[in-house]
């Protein structure tokens, strides 16, 4: 039996099906996204009522915090984008109304989850090439940047608040993003 070649449907090389560059990087950012959910994403997210200490961190009152865990122990990431939509959503404020802005981005981070979603099923109905591979490449490279705003908005180091469910969680956008970007010569 002979070994099919690029473009031939065997899969390989920059341009080759959904094993090429493009797709390796989006199924790997889709399994990393998936597996986040499941994992700690903050420091002591795996013992009950560390949440509200996390939240007195970036100046939101416990009451509130405790809100975010009413979601299964065992999808920790549910518990986060919770607590992100809470901060959305609340009429409280972390601090000056001068600094909302920084609130309102940190709670805009649960949106993103969406978007991922819509691209993974882009990607799926194989709509993730040529000029849509880079709006919803930029989009998600965009969402990933967004999503940084919980390293570059706090005064800690990120390596002390942060479990890995964060990193694979942010990682998933950036990989999923440069996967599109990575589809856009494919029709």
């Amino acid at each position: 039996m002979a070994k099919k070649g690029k473009g031939e449907g065997g899969g390989g090389g920059a341009n080759g099906g959904s094993r090429g560059l493009g797709g390796q990087l989006l199924l790997v950012g889709a399994v990393l996204f998936l597996v986040a959910w499941f994992v700690p994403v903050y420091r002591g997210q795996d013992v009950f009522g560390a949440l509200p200490g996390f939240a007195a961190s970036l100046g939101i009152s416990p009451e509130g915090a405790l809100q975010s865990l009413s979601g299964p122990d065992w999808l920790p990431g549910w518990s986060a984008c919770k607590f992100a939509w809470h901060l959305l959503t609340t009429d409280e404020s972390l601090g000056r109304d001068s600094e909302r802005w920084k609130q309102y981005l940190l709670g805009a981070t649960c949106l993103t989850n969406a978007v991922m979603v819509l691209v993974l099923l882009a990607a799926l109905a194989r709509a993730c090439r040529g000029g849509v591979a880079v709006v919803l490449g930029l989009t998600l490279l965009a969402c990933a940047g967004a999503d940084a705003a919980w390293i570059y908005l706090i005064d800690q180091n990120p390596l002390d608040v942060y479990r890995p469910g964060y990193f694979l969680w942010l990682g998933s956008f950036a990989l999923v993003g440069v996967g599109a970007l990575a589809n856009v010569g494919k029709r």
